[in-house]
């Protein structure tokens, strides 16, 4: 049965990431000059396509929609608290964000599937990650919506809202190429 219902999760998330079913746009041109190091394990898009939303349950299970709020860029990176990789990247997230300015750089983790709010905030309390806001997907929608194939799973979206690259795996965000890369998109 569990199979069955991953294989039907996994069908939907092909049909989704097809991109014949997305609508592109170029309205923000991307300089990559800068991808180096382990910013090269991102696969940019030629077509930038457009997210409407972005529907996550807040830590007090309260709908919202993170298109919504103000920010330049933002960084949106799928996890679970059963995750190995997701767990040895937090960190250096954590300390990405860090060295931005949220307005410019905003940084949100999504524990998606079946994640415990006490498991996160616990995660969360004994690696002091401070810097990070975190929702949650509890039945993983938006992690399907978007074609996450993947944990650890991260998307950069522009400031007009469009996905101008994805990444499926982990890195290290404070390689000093993926600091170079995020500080120069961000100027």
């Amino acid at each position: 049965m569990r199979f069955a219902i991953l294989l039907l999760v996994y069908a939907h998330i092909f049909i989704l990431a097809n991109p014949s079913f997305t609508k592109a746009s170029e309205s923000f041109p991307l300089d990559l000059d800068f991808v180096k190091g382990e910013i090269k394990k991102f696969s940019f898009h030629k077509n930038p396509t457009l997210i409407k939303n972005l529907l996550v349950l807040t830590e007090d299970k309260i709908k919202l929609d993170l298109m919504k709020k103000e920010h330049d860029f933002i960084l949106v990176n799928f996890w679970a608290t059963w995750c190995a990789p997701c767990i040895d990247e937090m960190p250096s997230l954590d300390k990405l964000q860090s060295l931005f300015d949220t307005e410019n750089l905003k940084i949100i983790t999504i524990a998606t599937g079946r994640n415990s709010q006490k498991k996160i905030t616990e995660f969360f309390n004994k690696n002091m990650l401070f810097n990070l806001e975190n929702f949650i997907d509890p039945r993983g929608n938006l992690a399907i919506q978007l074609g996450i194939l993947g944990l650890p799973g991260s998307i950069l979206i522009s400031p007009d809202g469009h996905e101008l690259a994805r990444l499926i795996g982990p890195i290290n965000w404070v390689e000093p190429n993926v600091v170079k890369f995020f500080k120069n998109l961000t100027q």
